[in-house]
């Protein structure tokens, strides 16, 4: 299980990338994976140039990231009321005049915030960010006629290992 199991639906939230001239390097850095990086087959793609499937081989986790974003919304959200509610007990009992004088509002208030807060950040993290780079790069690729192969790995550990082996025989990285 990795860290991030609370808030990520994947079985392979991290991927490595690599772009190539042709199908036969493309073949030699996947063999490659799977000899050095210990890197199950199932686990790699291959990219084609102008390859109709590009998204499914980059992202082929629609549901793990249906339960990414269900999961990150409702713990985080969960977790913002929670600490919202938390900040106002305290602000309720020993802050400002304004804060004591009014402590629904201020229960309400703060909840409130800190919920929407949290849904904030459980969209940001819904969204994959760090995914975006090798999206873009994948596409640049595929639309000027070289290959990519995407490793997609369930660990840091196991993305590490991938990255030490590929970047040996990677154009770009």
């Amino acid at each position: 299980m990795s860290e991030h199991d609370v808030l990520l639906g994947e079985k392979f939230p991290h991927k490595v990338s690599a772009q190539y001239n042709s199908q036969e390097s493309a073949d030699r850095a996947a063999q490659l994976l799977v000899d050095n990086a210990e890197l199950p087959r199932n686990q790699i793609r291959i990219v084609q140039p102008y390859d109709p499937n590009m998204a499914r081989k980059i992202e082929p986790e629609s549901k793990g990231i249906a339960r990414t974003l269900v999961k990150s919304h409702t713990v985080l959200g969960i977790g913002g009321l929670v600490l919202g509610l938390l900040i106002a007990a305290i602000l309720v009992s020993i802050g400002p005049v304004m804060t004591r004088s009014s402590p629904m509002f201020t229960f309400i208030a703060l909840g409130f915030l800190f919920s929407f807060l949290g849904l904030i950040l459980g969209g940001a993290i819904s969204l994959r960010p760090d995914h975006d780079p090798l999206i873009e790069k994948t596409r640049t690729a595929t639309d000027t006629g070289h290959w990519t192969v995407i490793a997609h790995c369930t660990t840091i550990e196991q993305q590490t290992r991938v990255k030490d082996t590929i970047d040996y025989s990677s154009q770009t990285l």
